[in-house]
């Protein structure tokens, strides 16, 4: 069985953007390499409508955050929502601005959690690192909120310098019965 995995970043939610800037930037100079070559051939033939084939393969790199916004928002839209709900209610993000907007009228995160949620066969993994958020302290105690939250009890906790592993497990589903025959 595959294990479903989410990567939360507040600070980035759709991914580095050093990293999209870059592969934009190969990618644009690999189209304009293609156009030099090209361009002349496709000027005296009067084919105009290829010269923008070339600039389409910058489409390529604005794939991964579209992605990563979809698999948020659509495919696991329910557990998103749900991480979100524990980020915003125990203060994990601080703002740079507390009214300051940037795009999509979001607030501007200065320090935020990163939050990895793994469902495998042994249970469900939630594991925060703080990032130097100043309620780092909260990311210990979220047992009551992750046990409300998604339903499930916390059966083990691993707190290390960076990060807070918990383990959930539904306890009802594992609840064996004993009958008249097994004594």
């Amino acid at each position: 069985m595959k294990a479903k995995k989410l990567v939360l970043d507040t600070k980035k939610p759709l991914g580095n953007p050093n990293g999209l800037k870059m592969a934009t930037g190969a990618t644009l100079l690999l189209s304009i390499a293609v156009e030099y070559k090209v361009a002349p051939q496709l000027i005296s033939t009067g084919n105009y409508t290829a010269l923008a084939y070339p600039f389409l393969i910058n489409i390529i790199p604005l794939g991964y955050p579209c992605w990563k916004w979809i698999n948020h928002h659509i495919v696991n839209y329910k557990i998103y929502k749900q991480l979100m709900n524990i980020v915003h209610s125990e203060q994990l993000v601080d703002y740079v601005n507390k009214k300051d907007t940037i795009i999509f009228n979001e607030r501007e995160v200065e320090y935020g959690v990163k939050i990895v949620y793994e469902e495998t066969s042994e249970g469900t993994y939630i594991t925060v690192y703080p990032n130097g958020i100043k309620h780092s302290d909260a990311t210990q105690t979220l047992n009551s909120r992750l046990e409300e939250t998604f339903n499930m009890n916390v059966l083990s906790v691993d707190h290390q310098l960076s990060y807070t592993r918990y383990l959930l497990r539904d306890v009802d589903k594992q609840k064996m019965g004993v009958t008249d025959n097994a004594f």
